[in-house]
């Protein structure tokens, strides 16, 4: 079954849209937010960046190994918890994070407390705080607060890849690659229509006519009418920021 919203060249052979795969590792753990009418600097600090500390940059032409991201080569490889690379394209702002990090909003400090035992031994850190520490959220949630309609496409290591779609600061959608068929929630009109646009990739692991797992992913860019290519991504103003 064709891809009607993805022309020749969006996609890789997996049906994943190929500006993602290509900007990460092989096994990803990345998460990817998608806002409209939101400035990157604004989005960056939304999901718990110093968007004062972005740099521009200029992505390498490969992976200097299967170990590092594109941003994360063009940032030097820093020691960090993540890469977040961001640009504007059109009307829409893209977040990309190398690790997954952004893959909740507000809950950075329980990360860096916990990476801090496992490397010290010291779990203080983990102590409930006299200043309560703020509840986690969705990001496409915080920042279709402040803009327009989000995204956050995820890729766990586990091969679990989820969309959550938000607007006006509320969840509107979310599934993953292990609900395939939308049996727990009633996509929403445009939902639906983005489903369409994203098709079926036929795989070799799946029966005639079965929903390909990136499906999950085409469905998202598809809400935001994302069909780039690396290309696109290198003719756009990128900077870059270490979350540490």
């Amino acid at each position: 079954m064709p891809t009607p919203g993805f022309p020749p060249g969006t996609l890789d052979a997996t049906g994943y849209p190929i500006w993602l795969s290509e900007l990460d590792v092989p096994g990803p753990n990345h998460t990817a937010h998608l806002v409209r009418d939101l400035e990157p600097a604004r989005a960056l600090e939304v999901l718990g960046a110093d968007p004062g500390s972005a740099a521009a940059c200029t992505l390498p032409e490969q992976r200097p190994d299967e170990f590092t991201s594109l941003p994360r080569a063009a940032l030097g490889d820093p020691q960090c918890l993540s890469v977040l690379l961001a640009t504007r394209i059109g009307g829409w702002t893209l977040v990309f994070d190398d690790a997954g990090t952004t893959f909740q909003v507000g809950g950075l400090d329980t990360m860096r407390a916990l990476l801090g035992g496992m490397r010290t031994g010291d779990w203080s850190a983990l102590q409930e705080p006299e200043v309560p520490r703020p509840v986690p959220r969705a990001p496409a949630e915080a920042l279709s607060a402040s803009g327009g309609p989000a995204m956050t496409l995820h890729a766990n290591i586990s091969g679990l890849l989820s969309l959550d779609y938000a607007v006006d600061g509320s969840r509107a959608y979310r599934t993953t690659s292990d609900d395939l068929d939308h049996e727990t929630a009633e996509p929403p009109a445009e939902v639906r229509a983005a489903a369409a646009a994203a098709g079926i990739v036929e795989r070799a692991h799946l029966e005639p006519g079965e929903t390909d797992e990136a499906a999950v992913t085409r469905i998202g860019c598809a809400l935001a009418g994302v069909t780039w290519t690396m290309d696109d991504l290198r003719a756009a103003p990128l900077v870059a920021v270490a979350l540490t």
